[in-house]
Protein backbone atom coordinates (compact mmCIF):
# COMPACT_ATOMS: atom_id res chain seq x y z
CA UNK A 1 0.00 0.00 0.00
CA UNK A 2 1.47 3.41 -0.58
CA UNK A 3 2.19 5.54 2.07
CA UNK A 4 1.99 9.21 0.18
CA UNK A 5 -0.09 11.78 1.59
CA UNK A 6 -3.62 11.44 3.63
CA UNK A 7 -6.74 13.29 1.97
CA UNK A 8 -8.33 15.90 4.19
CA UNK A 9 -11.63 16.86 4.18
CA UNK A 10 -12.51 20.94 2.30
CA UNK A 11 -15.37 22.66 1.03
CA UNK A 12 -15.51 24.99 -1.23
CA UNK A 13 -18.20 27.48 -2.79
CA UNK A 14 -19.96 28.08 -6.64
CA UNK A 15 -22.00 30.65 -5.76
CA UNK A 16 -24.43 29.76 -3.17
CA UNK A 17 -23.88 26.15 -3.29
CA UNK A 18 -20.80 24.88 -0.75
CA UNK A 19 -19.25 21.30 -1.78
CA UNK A 20 -17.48 19.27 0.04
CA UNK A 21 -14.54 17.23 -1.18
CA UNK A 22 -11.29 15.68 -0.53
CA UNK A 23 -8.01 16.97 -0.52
CA UNK A 24 -4.22 15.92 -0.97
CA UNK A 25 -1.53 18.11 -1.47
CA UNK A 26 1.97 15.97 -1.25
CA UNK A 27 4.98 17.19 0.57
CA UNK A 28 8.21 17.30 -1.91
CA UNK A 29 9.21 20.72 -1.83
CA UNK A 30 8.08 23.05 -4.57
CA UNK A 31 4.66 22.99 -6.35
CA UNK A 32 2.93 20.01 -7.40
CA UNK A 33 0.89 19.95 -10.49
CA UNK A 34 -2.93 19.13 -9.96
CA UNK A 35 -5.82 17.47 -10.72
CA UNK A 36 -9.82 17.63 -10.06
CA UNK A 37 -11.68 14.51 -10.79
CA UNK A 38 -15.22 14.65 -11.48
CA UNK A 39 -17.55 12.25 -10.50
CA UNK A 40 -20.17 10.42 -12.80
CA UNK A 41 -23.69 10.46 -13.00
CA UNK A 42 -26.66 10.24 -10.42
CA UNK A 43 -25.81 10.57 -6.59
CA UNK A 44 -21.55 10.53 -7.00
CA UNK A 45 -19.50 11.21 -4.21
CA UNK A 46 -15.73 11.97 -3.62
CA UNK A 47 -15.22 8.59 -4.44
CA UNK A 48 -17.22 7.97 -6.99
CA UNK A 49 -18.08 4.71 -5.56
CA UNK A 50 -14.86 2.69 -5.65
CA UNK A 51 -13.62 4.08 -8.53
CA UNK A 52 -11.64 7.33 -7.70
CA UNK A 53 -9.54 6.33 -4.36
CA UNK A 54 -6.61 4.38 -6.26
CA UNK A 55 -6.28 6.84 -8.81
CA UNK A 56 -6.10 9.48 -6.33
CA UNK A 57 -3.45 7.11 -4.13
CA UNK A 58 -1.39 6.57 -7.39
CA UNK A 59 -1.59 10.66 -8.46
CA UNK A 60 -0.43 11.93 -4.80
CA UNK A 61 2.14 9.20 -4.32
CA UNK A 62 3.34 10.58 -8.12
CA UNK A 63 3.46 14.03 -6.38
CA UNK A 64 0.26 15.51 -8.23
CA UNK A 65 -2.10 17.62 -6.02
CA UNK A 66 -5.85 16.01 -5.98
CA UNK A 67 -9.17 17.16 -5.13
CA UNK A 68 -12.64 14.87 -5.41
CA UNK A 69 -15.87 16.45 -4.36
CA UNK A 70 -19.29 15.31 -3.81
CA UNK A 71 -21.61 16.55 -6.20
CA UNK A 72 -24.60 18.79 -4.91
CA UNK A 73 -27.11 17.24 -2.28
CA UNK A 74 -24.43 14.24 -1.91
CA UNK A 75 -21.91 13.58 1.19
CA UNK A 76 -21.00 16.94 2.61
CA UNK A 77 -22.47 19.08 -0.73
CA UNK A 78 -25.61 21.20 -0.43
CA UNK A 79 -27.62 21.90 -3.37
CA UNK A 80 -29.41 18.88 -5.53
CA UNK A 81 -27.89 17.33 -8.31
CA UNK A 82 -31.52 16.52 -9.65
CA UNK A 83 -31.66 19.87 -10.20
CA UNK A 84 -28.29 20.88 -11.72
CA UNK A 85 -28.16 21.33 -15.52
CA UNK A 86 -24.16 19.87 -17.31
CA UNK A 87 -23.52 23.71 -17.32
CA UNK A 88 -24.11 24.22 -13.30
CA UNK A 89 -22.19 21.12 -12.79
CA UNK A 90 -19.17 22.26 -14.97
CA UNK A 91 -19.07 25.61 -12.78
CA UNK A 92 -19.09 23.51 -9.68
CA UNK A 93 -15.86 21.78 -11.55
CA UNK A 94 -14.76 25.45 -12.32
CA UNK A 95 -14.85 26.37 -8.81
CA UNK A 96 -12.93 23.24 -7.43
CA UNK A 97 -10.37 24.04 -10.15
CA UNK A 98 -10.27 27.86 -8.58
CA UNK A 99 -9.79 26.41 -5.10
CA UNK A 100 -7.11 23.38 -5.62
CA UNK A 101 -4.95 26.65 -8.00
CA UNK A 102 -5.10 28.86 -4.67
CA UNK A 103 -3.92 25.79 -2.71
CA UNK A 104 -0.35 26.36 -1.11
CA UNK A 105 2.17 23.94 -2.63
CA UNK A 106 -0.02 23.84 -6.14
CA UNK A 107 1.38 25.06 -9.47
CA UNK A 108 -2.02 26.74 -10.35
CA UNK A 109 -0.77 27.24 -14.15
CA UNK A 110 -0.45 23.40 -14.11
CA UNK A 111 -4.00 22.20 -12.97
CA UNK A 112 -6.43 20.42 -15.18
CA UNK A 113 -9.71 18.53 -14.74
CA UNK A 114 -10.42 14.91 -14.74
CA UNK A 115 -14.06 13.49 -16.02
CA UNK A 116 -15.35 10.04 -15.13
CA UNK A 117 -18.25 8.93 -17.20
CA UNK A 118 -20.91 11.90 -16.86
CA UNK A 119 -18.06 14.25 -15.23
CA UNK A 120 -16.05 13.84 -19.11
CA UNK A 121 -19.25 15.78 -20.20
CA UNK A 122 -19.07 18.05 -17.53
CA UNK A 123 -15.16 18.73 -17.71
CA UNK A 124 -15.94 19.35 -21.38
CA UNK A 125 -18.57 21.95 -20.83
CA UNK A 126 -16.35 23.68 -18.06
CA UNK A 127 -13.16 23.57 -20.84
CA UNK A 128 -15.58 25.18 -23.00
CA UNK A 129 -16.19 28.26 -21.01
CA UNK A 130 -12.20 29.01 -19.57
CA UNK A 131 -9.43 29.77 -21.63
CA UNK A 132 -6.66 28.77 -18.32
CA UNK A 133 -7.40 25.16 -18.50
CA UNK A 134 -4.18 23.25 -19.60
CA UNK A 135 -5.45 20.18 -20.09
CA UNK A 136 -8.27 17.72 -19.73
CA UNK A 137 -9.08 13.87 -19.22
CA UNK A 138 -11.83 12.32 -19.84
CA UNK A 139 -12.68 8.77 -18.86
CA UNK A 140 -15.40 6.05 -18.93
CA UNK A 141 -17.44 9.41 -21.13
CA UNK A 142 -20.78 7.80 -22.26
CA UNK A 143 -21.79 6.77 -25.58
CA UNK A 144 -24.98 8.98 -24.97
CA UNK A 145 -25.87 12.23 -24.71
CA UNK A 146 -26.12 13.44 -20.66
CA UNK A 147 -29.90 13.93 -20.85
CA UNK A 148 -30.28 9.93 -21.61
CA UNK A 149 -27.51 9.06 -19.47
CA UNK A 150 -29.57 10.44 -16.32
CA UNK A 151 -32.96 8.90 -17.02
CA UNK A 152 -33.63 6.31 -14.45
CA UNK A 153 -35.56 3.05 -16.00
Amino acid sequence: MPTGPRPCDVTFRNGEVTLAGSLTVPDRGGEAAGVVMVGGSGPSDRDNDIYFPPIRRHLADAGVAVLSYDKRGVGGSFGDWRDATIGDLAADAAAALDFLRARPGVRAGAVGLFGHSEGGWVVLRAAAVRDDLPWVVTNGCPGTTPAVQDVTP
